[in-house]
């Protein structure tokens, strides 16, 4: 059937059915959507339909919220093709995501057998790192102190745990990024 032809029959079948509108999804690009909403406004590709602000998203995944940059686009349909009722669904796989946010009791990330939970956030990374430098700081002193008078003998193990400790401070300073500054938690 040529094009021609397809959008006679369709302007045929919408004059006997208007609500045949509502009865599939639209490609539609993405104009509007406010920080960790769970709505967007869109603005349709087929011209018959208007501009839409506010619509629903439906991700598939309860507790799932998405932030997408502007001009993404999605597919627009209506709960039982009622017009008063739209959603937004069904991301393009080339949609450039600017937050992901998921409140569940429990989160596995990389395995379904996942036991080790994350070290959450940053402030904690911060405290870790301030209170290992004290007692690297700490054990430098000892080892200085130890060097000379009735403590020599200790010196060995002091140095010992300093340079371990050291080591371990190194490791952990390489490894920054075990739990992405992007990667939030609560």
């Amino acid at each position: 059937m040529s094009d021609r032809s397809q959008s006679a029959w369709t302007d045929v079948q919408n004059s006997q059915d208007p609500m045949g509108l509502y009865a599939r999804t639209y490609r539609a690009k993405v104009v509007h959507q406010e920080d960790d909403s769970d709505e967007v406004d869109v603005r349709p590709d087929d011209p018959r339909l208007p501009d839409m602000a506010k619509i629903p998203l439906r991700h598939g995944i309860p507790g799932l919220r998405v932030q997408v940059a502007i001009g993404s686009y999605l597919l627009v349909g209506w709960d039982n093709g009622r017009p008063d009722k739209p959603f937004a669904a069904l991301w393009n796989r080339d949609v450039r995501v600017l937050k992901v946010s998921l409140v569940a009791d429990l989160i596995k990330l990389g395995s379904r057998d996942a036991a080790e939970a994350f070290v959450l956030g940053t402030s904690y990374r911060d405290a870790e790192d301030t209170m290992l430098s004290e007692l690297l700081e700490a054990f430098a002193a000892m080892a200085a102190a130890c060097t000379s008078g009735p403590l020599g003998p200790l010196e060995p193990g002091v140095q010992l745990a300093s340079e371990a400790l050291q080591k371990f401070i190194s490791g952990a300073t390489a490894a920054r990024g075990y739990l992405s500054s992007k990667l939030r938690g609560e």
